[in-house]
């Protein structure tokens, strides 16, 4: 992962500007989802734009050094609490290896791999995404308040 925010910065360090920050998009969604659904990717980027427009390429180089510092693996045992880790088959940033670990460690995990996802299996497979946190905390016996959605159906 250091390789790749590495090269990113690169990118943005010989560019000067953040506008170039989308290039992270084609890491975010499964290269199925790129190729069938290529106006979904373009929304996603320009709805999404304004808010990486005002970062400069240090401030995007401090956030990818926090993502690589930031490793909780061999800590995470004495979490004794239900979780639920999903994870996209295509997921290239974090893919399923990593989420199997978490697994490992975490006692009362329970893992979700889905077959058809990127990274960003909110914007990918919303439905299939709520669905799976819904049913989880159902099973969990939470009480869940059903919102007006378009991803619940």
């Amino acid at each position: 992962m250091g390789v790749l925010y590495g090269s990113w910065k690169e990118h943005l360090n010989n560019n000067g500007k953040s506008h170039d920050y989308p290039m992270v998009m084609p890491w975010l969604f499964s290269k199925p989802f790129r190729r069938g659904h290529p106006e979904k990717v373009r929304e996603i980027k320009a709805r999404f734009a304004g808010r990486y427009l005002s970062r400069n390429s240090k401030a995007f180089e401090r956030q990818m050094k926090a993502n690589i510092a930031h490793d909780t693996r061999g800590c995470l045992h004495p979490i004794d609490v239900p979780a639920l880790i999903l994870v996209g088959k295509h997921d290239e940033l974090t893919p399923p290896g990593m989420a199997k670990e978490l697994k490992s460690e975490i006692p009362n995990a329970e893992l979700l791999i889905f077959e058809q996802g990127g990274h960003a299996l909110y914007w990918e497979v919303p439905h299939l995404f709520n669905k799976a946190i819904l049913d989880f905390l159902k099973s969990q016996n939470l009480k869940v308040h059903k919102a007006k959605s378009q991803f619940l159906s």
